[in-house]
């Protein structure tokens, strides 16, 4: 069956890859709303639109939201996803108009049509999520269930030294969401940097003939760079393709809760996802009380890889390799 849900995105190039593995997988795209982050709305829009249609999904309705965060200057992320967010590949835009421009009430109004109905997969700053929640704080109430691409539990981050992307981009929409009372899963960095694809896996990407590996190859080829330069050798880790997967297949891992702030004042640590983890205090037990978030514990990696793979028309026997450790 599929899982009818709202993506909330701001596409680039992991962004596409996630949209192409839930067009495999069972994801029922009931709306795509975008944000800042990898590249600036307008852009992402455009992008989301493009994907989609590629994989033959132009009934796929696309809502451009926030063009900045809450409480800070907009940064964008144009050196790991390149000028256009795809890699600066040549893909040729759709022309499909947009939906829409007000992302955060058509949450609210999809949410209000379908109570208890809709999951919230959120891979960008969480800047319309935050909007959303604001304008209806009955949404926990009418989301089915939440999944979030973002944090670094325990982990050095990739926008500083200790804050991932999505969080560090708006913090304070971040803190928002956490103080929700819903279920919600941080799918951080502590995770997503296991799923970093072998040398074999993007040989068998960059060789297959499906069109579908051949749009991921183009796009793909700057983010294996970027990555190059951290990891030591040409690989790319799919944080978003991963919670997208773990929305529509949460049997893939092990959870567990934990209590989490945003930090919203450090000059150094601003954007961190501070989780207290003291041993004298009592663990966490329900999933929806404010403050309380639930985190990946440990992941299917090879099982992961292997859908990865299929949803891009790469046969899954082919790929048994294990990536190296990064350093």
């Amino acid at each position: 069956m599929k899982l009818p849900l709202i993506f909330d995105c701001d596409t680039g190039i992991d962004d596409a890859l996630a949209l192409m593995y839930g067009a495999h997988h069972g994801a029922n795209f009931v709306a795509c709303t975008v944000t800042h982050g990898n590249v600036p709305v307008e852009v992402g829009s455009r992008n989301t639109v493009t994907v989609l249609d590629f994989l033959g999904k132009q009934e796929v309705p696309v809502f451009s939201g926030a063009a900045r965060p809450l409480a800070q200057p907009l940064r964008t992320a144009e050196a790991v996803h390149g000028e256009d967010g795809l890699g600066d590949a040549k893909i040729t835009p759709s022309a499909r108009a947009l939906s829409g421009d007000q992302a955060a009430a058509v949450i609210v109004r999809l949410a209000r049509e379908n109570p208890g109905k809709l999951s919230l997969v959120a891979v960008g700053p969480l800047t319309n999520i935050a909007i959303a929640l604001l304008l209806e704080p009955q949404l926990p109430a009418l989301i089915k269930n939440v999944v979030i691409m973002g944090g670094a539990v325990g982990v050095p981050g990739n926008a500083s030294a200790v804050a991932e992307a999505n969080i560090w981009h708006d913090p304070e929409a971040a803190q928002v969401v956490i103080d929700a009372a819903w279920d919600v899963l941080f799918v951080g960095l502590e995770i997503t940097l296991q799923t970093a694809l072998t040398a074999q896996a993007v040989r068998q990407i960059e060789k297959s003939t499906d069109p579908r590996a051949q749009f991921a190859a183009n796009i793909m080829d700057f983010y294996l760079e970027s990555y190059e330069k951290s990891f030591g050798y040409r690989t790319c880790v799919l944080h978003d393709p991963l919670a997208l997967a773990l929305a529509l297949e949460p049997q893939l891992a092990e959870y567990r809760l934990v209590q989490a702030k945003v930090e919203l004042r450090g000059s150094i640590s601003r954007g961190q996802i501070v989780s207290d983890q003291r041993m004298f205090l009592p663990t966490p037990t329900n999933p929806k009380a404010p403050g309380v978030i639930r985190i990946v514990q440990n992941v299917d990696i090879a099982g992961f890889h292997t859908r990865f793979l299929s949803a891009l028309g790469v046969p899954e026997e082919q790929e048994n390799a294990q990536a190296p450790t990064s350093p």
